[in-house]
């Protein structure tokens, strides 16, 4: 029975509080756990722009934390990014690391997370890595955080292990924050 190890476990769970809409997607992967595969992209981080493989940062941490935002400047995206960097300490205490993947090019995060830089830049320096997914879509597309009709990025998280396994994947809905409580709730 092989192919049965090789079956996706397709589990849905509602049952979040902080998420009550039923159309949410939540899945927890259980002892099928689906396999992804590594990825280079260049990111934006403290200050430099450089590229990133998301292997390596296994070396440092064993969960990596993928948030899919279009980061559009707007209010909403800017909300998204302060509830990550709220909770970036917990994240590193639960021995995971965020990391805000968007469409933007390294040089748009650069003048986004930079305080003052342009009307619409963010009001803290962030703490986390904004990977780019610009050209290629490769990422957004792996993960299923694509609109194929738009192109546009489905707000998104994604949570990987060590050993690139999916642990953990929710899309949020619109007007809806990522729910911080129940993505810490898989550390423990």
């Amino acid at each position: 029975m092989p192919s049965e190890s090789l079956k996706r476990d397709r589990t849905v769970q509602f049952e979040d509080p902080e998420q009550p809409d039923l159309n949410t997607k939540t899945k927890v992967r259980g002892m099928n756990r689906t396999r992804t595969n590594d990825f280079t992209c260049p990111v934006y981080y403290q200050g430099k722009i450089f590229h990133f493989q998301l292997s390596d940062i296994f070396k440092y941490t064993n969960y990596a934390v993928l948030f899919f935002c279009p980061c559009d400047f707007s209010t909403q995206s800017k909300e998204d990014l302060l509830h990550i960097e709220q909770n970036y300490s917990k994240f590193v205490q639960h021995g995971a690391i965020p990391i805000v993947v968007t469409h933007d090019q390294p040089h748009i995060h650069e003048v986004y997370a930079t305080i003052g830089r342009t009307p619409g830049s963010l009001t803290f320096t962030p703490s986390f890595a904004l990977a780019s997914d610009s050209v290629s879509r490769l990422i957004s597309v792996s993960f299923e955080s694509i609109n194929m009709d738009t192109l546009g990025m489905i707000r998104s998280v994604v949570i990987i292990d060590s050993d690139l396994n999916i642990v953990y994947t929710q899309r949020i809905q619109p007007q809806r924050f990522f729910p911080m409580k129940s993505i810490l709730n898989c550390f423990e």
